[in-house]
């Protein structure tokens, strides 16, 4: 939700209804967040915003960090990545776009080089070697670290 607040894309009321679910699917509770989370359409996004904003400082939660959200939005496209494979090679170049944006953290580089074999096995004759099954399991397994490295934090 911050992440998309952050690139100024196009964040819709129902963005904010959503997210008030799934704080309160987290046992997160305030009197601003079952107001938003009970609106509907047609929806004023004047009023989401306030609510949300209300529902923020109710909380006593703070606007997280650009890095922090880009962070969390490399976690959810993992989680992606290791819900339909099929999506991995887009999902990683997704990936690679909010690793430029937060300058190129040294913990996320793997991306960067699952990215060149991607380029490689695609476009520069695939001096790796990999066959596509290789390729996708390697774009999986780093999915899954990610996530798993995530937790320990």
């Amino acid at each position: 939700m911050f992440y998309k607040i952050y690139q100024n894309q196009n964040v819709k009321a129902v963005d904010y209804i959503n997210w008030a679910f799934s704080m309160l699917e987290n046992n997160c509770s305030s009197f601003s967040l079952n107001i938003l989370s009970s609106l509907r359409e047609p929806l004023n996004i004047f009023e989401v915003e306030d609510y949300f904003g209300r529902a923020l400082s109710e909380m006593e939660l703070q606007v997280p960090s650009y890095e922090e959200c880009a962070r969390y939005y490399i976690l959810h496209l993992s989680e992606k990545i290791l819900q339909d494979k099929n999506n991995a090679v887009d999902i990683v170049y997704d990936i690679n776009t909010v690793i430029r944006d937060i300058d190129y953290p040294e913990d996320l580089e793997e991306w960067f080089i699952i990215s060149d074999m991607i380029d490689e096995f695609y476009y520069g004759g695939n001096n790796f070697k990999l066959t596509k099954d290789e390729l996708i399991a390697t774009i999986m397994n780093e999915a899954k670290s990610q996530l798993k490295n995530n937790k320990k934090n």
